[in-house]
């Protein structure tokens, strides 16, 4: 784990690879023993997920009924997540970032949006961007997430932008998540 995780601008966080879609479904196929929003549970269950990810095994997961299958992205983080360095270390976490300044929000189009936020990450390597929680008619909900480097890299901060551009359409406001808390952005 790295050493400036519990620090105020990096926060521990798993939710962003499993959607709340995600999450409600398997615990209604298998009850609360498969909870995706419990990190050692999901450790436990990592090759296994894996596999019904890539497709690899006879189920495949999530099916098309629940929001899948996942974009190969997704797919690929999760396999990050598994790489762990050392035995006694859970995972290669995600962890919840802090922007380097404010969230910028402009139009690029009359209906096409950018929210654009600057992390300063602690090393090389890293990688920043909006998970997308949630929609409704009238907001959208993100997460602003936080992948270290794997392997480990040598302390060197560097600066990563995070990017998500949407369409407008009714949204009348954004909600996004960092490890300061939840911001609210109106979109005017």
């Amino acid at each position: 784990m790295y050493a400036d995780q519990r620090s105020p601008v990096f926060e521990l966080h798993i939710q962003p690879m499993f959607r709340l879609l995600d999450r409600e479904h398997m615990l209604e196929v298998f009850g609360p023993s498969v909870d995706l929003w419990e990190l050692e549970r999901v450790w436990e269950l990592r090759n296994d997920i894996l596999l019904r990810l890539r497709a690899e095994a006879d189920r495949n997961m999530p099916g098309i009924g629940v929001g899948g299958p996942w974009p190969r992205e997704w797919i690929d983080l999760f396999e990050r997540w598994t790489q762990n360095p050392t035995a006694d270390d859970i995972g290669h976490h995600l962890l919840r970032a802090l922007p380097a300044g404010l969230y910028e929000l402009e139009p690029l189009s009359e209906d096409r949006w950018r929210l654009r936020a600057t992390v300063v990450a602690p090393s090389l390597g890293c990688r920043a961007w909006f998970g997308l929680d949630a929609v409704t008619a009238d907001r959208r909900e993100y997460t602003l997430c936080l992948e270290p480097a794997l392997p480990a890299q040598a302390s060197a901060e560097t600066t990563l932008y995070a990017v998500e551009t949407f369409v407008r359409g009714d949204v009348r406001k954004l909600v996004v998540r960092d490890v300061a808390g939840v911001h609210e952005l109106p979109v005017i």
